[in-house]
């Protein structure tokens, strides 16, 4: 068997790209990284829902549809998008678009996008200085006020207060030997935009 049966065409490039660019351009490595990441990720979201019958005969994309618009949405994370823009990619209406994808992936196109951003935030917060409106802004939000509502609404906690938190469990990490545990997002998920639910004019 093909050990890469199953994995989306764009993901073995994008890795070696990140390769070829990781000494040169670590912003430009990282960014290859989280596309192929996003594409694994929404293959594996995929096959969760599909269970018995194909996510097609639900109503969802068609994998060359959500390859691209997946794809679309990696490289314009730190752009407006519209589910309009999304939608005219494939071809489809609005509407469509969102039920679709919504089958494909488990949330909205907007959810996902918002979801997305944060998950850049926490990447950009870990491996680099960067203050939190460059940060902001290198993500997609208006400002360091935008990424704080959706971050906390997300995360149960503030920007500033979940670096200060990866800083600490990294230094306690360190002075035990250990590497700092995963705690991205996890537990985020059951919550995403359960206080406030999301909008497609946030995104």
């Amino acid at each position: 068997m093909n050990f890469l049966e199953g994995i989306p065409a764009d993901v073995p490039s994008l890795i070696d790209a990140a390769v070829a660019a990781f000494d040169a351009d670590r912003d430009t490595s990282r960014r290859y990284l989280l596309r192929a990441s996003a594409l694994l990720r929404v293959k594996c979201g995929a096959c969760a829902h599909e269970g018995a019958r194909p996510s097609e005969s639900r109503g969802g994309l068609l994998q060359w549809q959500l390859n691209r618009v997946v794809d679309y949405i990696e490289t314009h994370l730190a752009e407006k998008m519209k589910v309009t823009d999304l939608a005219d990619l494939i071809d489809v209406s609005v509407g469509q678009m969102i039920r679709a994808f919504k089958v494909c992936v488990g949330v909205p196109p907007f959810h996902y996008i918002a979801r997305r951003r944060v998950e850049l935030a926490c990447t950009m917060m870990s491996t680099t200085r960067e203050p939190l409106s460059q940060i902001a802004i290198a993500c997609g939000m208006c400002d360091q006020a935008h990424l704080s509502n959706v971050f906390r609404r997300m995360i149960g906690m503030s920007p500033l207060a979940w670096r200060r938190e990866q800083e600490l469990s990294g230094v306690d990490n360190m002075s035990l030997g250990m590497s700092a545990p995963d705690r991205g997002l996890q537990g985020a998920g059951p919550r995403m935009g359960q206080r406030r639910g999301l909008s497609s004019s946030q995104i």
